[in-house]
C-alpha cells in the first residue's frame, strides 16, 4: 500500500494538467461550501437570538390555557409579587424573571379611536431577562427613560392614531370588571426592532404599572418571561419551572412561541443541502471527466503494468489513490481558506441591511468542525466513486489489447 501511495502522488504530479482541474474543482466546491455554512450558521444565531434576547425571552409561564385561549384573556393571569417571582429565580440556571401584561384596547386623540394590542413591560426587569429590548425603538427614546406614562407605537399605530413623538393620547380599554377605563399616555419612540412577528400592525408598549392601574389589576400579569444561563437550549429547563411553579401553571420555551424561528432554519437548511448536493455533483464531474481522460491516455501504461504481473485490483487501487488523494488535499486548502475566513469574518462581524427591517442586522459567522470533516470526507469518498467507473473501463481490457491502444 505504501508503494501505491508513493505511485499515486508522483503521478498526480506528473499529470499537473488534469491533477489542476480535478484540484480546482474540489477546491472551489468545498471552499464555498465551508463559507456558505459558517455565514448561514450567523445568521441563524442571529435570527433566534433577536426573538430570544430581544422580545421572547428563553422562556415564558402562563396561566394554564392562556397560550391556547387565542387571545389576551385578563382573566387567566400570573401573580408578580417578589415571593413568587423569587421562587422562580431560585431555580437552578434560571438568571432572571421579568413580568408582562398583554390587554387589547384603543388610543384616541378625541376626535378619532384607533383599536391597538399593547404589551406592558417593566423596563427594568425586562432589559434583565431580554437585554436587547434597548434596541426596539427605531426612533425616540424606549421605556424606563420618559416617566411611567411613556408608551412606544408601532409606525402604523402611531400614524392611525396621527401621532407624533412628543404628542399626548389617551388610552382606553376595559377591566376584567367589564369596566371601561383611560389614561393619558406620551408618545415617546416608534417600534422598529427585527425579530418575533407582531401580533398585528397597530401594537403599542407601556410600562407594567400603568397597564396595571389602568386594568385594576395590581400585582397581576399576563406573563412571566425567564431568562436562563444556557437559552440556546431551554428545554431542560421546562420541567425544572414547572415543578416550580404548580400544576396550574403551563411553561413554554422559545421553540413553542416562536416555532417559525425553527422553520426558517429547517427551510435555510434544506435550501443549503441542495446547493451542497450540486456543488458535490459538479466537483464529482470534474472528477470523473479528468479521471476517464486520465485512463484513456494512459491505457498503454495500464496494459504494461498488467502484462508485468501487477494485479488488476492493484492498479484500480492506484487509479482511485490518485483522485483521493487529489480530492483530499484539495479539500483540506480550500476548507482551510474558508475557515479562515470565517473566523476573520466571525471576529469582526458582518452587517447586512435587509429593505424591510429599519435596522441593520449583525451577524457573526461560525462553524463547527464536525461538519468541515464531514465536506471532506464527502469529497474524498464522491472522487473515489467518480473515479471508478472510467477506472474500471481500463482495467478490464486485457493486456495485449491494452498494449495494442493508441
Amino acid at each position: 500500500m505504501r508503494l501505491l501511495l508513493r505511485l499515486a502522488a508522483r503521478n498526480a504530479v506528473r499529470q499537473r494538467r488534469r491533477s489542476l482541474v480535478t484540484f480546482s474543482a474540489v477546491f472551489l466546491s468545498l471552499a464555498v461550501l465551508v463559507t456558505l455554512r459558517g455565514f448561514l450558521n450567523g445568521l441563524h444565531a442571529a435570527i433566534w437570538q433577536s426573538v430570544v434576547f430581544g422580545q421572547a425571552g428563553a422562556l415564558e409561564i402562563h396561566r394554564k390555557g392562556y397560550l391556547s385561549s387565542g387571545d389576551a384573556s385578563l382573566e387567566l393571569d400570573v401573580p408578580t409579587d417578589e415571593a413568587f417571582l423569587a421562587k422562580i429565580a431560585a431555580v437552578p440556571g434560571v438568571t432572571a424573571v421579568a413580568p408582562r401584561l398583554s390587554f387589547g384596547g384603543m388610543v384616541t386623540d378625541g376626535d378619532e379611536t384607533t383599536f391597538a394590542f399593547f404589551d406592558a413591560l417593566d423596563p427594568a426587569r425586562e432589559l434583565r431577562v431580554c437585554p436587547r429590548r434597548g434596541e426596539m425603538v427605531a426612533t425616540g427614546k424606549t421605556l424606563g427613560e420618559s416617566g411611567p406614562a411613556a408608551a412606544v407605537l408601532t409606525p402604523e399605530l402611531a400614524q392611525a392614531s396621527h401621532a407624533h413623538l412628543g404628542d399626548r393620547r389617551t388610552l382606553l380599554t376595559s377591566d376584567r370588571d367589564g369596566v371601561l377605563n383611560g389614561l393619558d399616555v406620551e408618545l415617546v419612540g416608534t417600534y422598529g426592532q427585527p425579530g418575533l412577528p407582531l401580533p398585528e400592525k397597530k401594537v403599542g408598549f407601556v410600562e407594567l404599572a400603568l397597564a396595571q392601574e389602568l386594568l385594576r389589576m395590581p400585582g397581576r400579569a399576563t406573563e412571566l418571561a425567564v431568562a436562563v444561563e444556557h437559552p440556546e437550549r431551554p428545554e431542560p429547563m421546562k420541567p425544572l419551572l414547572e415543578a416550580a411553579v404548580g400544576g396550574q401553571y403551563e411553561v413554554s420555551t422559545w421553540h413553542d412561541v416562536a416555532s417559525f424561528v425553527d422553520d426558517v432554519i429547517s427551510n435555510q437548511n434544506f435550501i443549503l443541502g441542495i446547493v451542497e448536493g450540486l456543488f458535490l455533483l459538479v466537483a464529482m464531474l470534474g472528477v470523473g471527466n479528468t479521471m476517464l481522460l486520465s485512463v484513456y491516455e494512459r491505457t498503454r501504461e495500464i496494459g504494461t503494468m498488467m502484462a508485468i504481473g501487477v494485479r488488476r485490483r492493484d492498479v484500480l487501487s492506484l487509479f482511485l489513490l490518485e483522485a483521493a488523494l487529489i480530492a483530499l488535499v484539495a479539500g483540506i486548502v480550500g476548507a482551510a481558506l474558508a475557515w479562515a475566513a470565517v473566523a476573520y469574518f466571525g471576529a469582526r462581524g458582518v452587517v447586512l441591511h435587509f429593505p424591510s427591517v429599519p435596522r441593520p442586522v449583525h451577524i457573526y459567522p461560525s462553524l463547527g468542525l464536525g461538519y468541515v470533516f464531514q465536506m471532506l470526507s464527502l469529497c474524498t469518498g464522491g472522487a473515489v466513486l467518480a473515479a471508478l467507473v472510467p477506472t474500471l473501463r481500463g482495467v478490464r481490457l486485457r493486456p495485449v489489447d491494452a498494449l495494442a491502444s493508441v
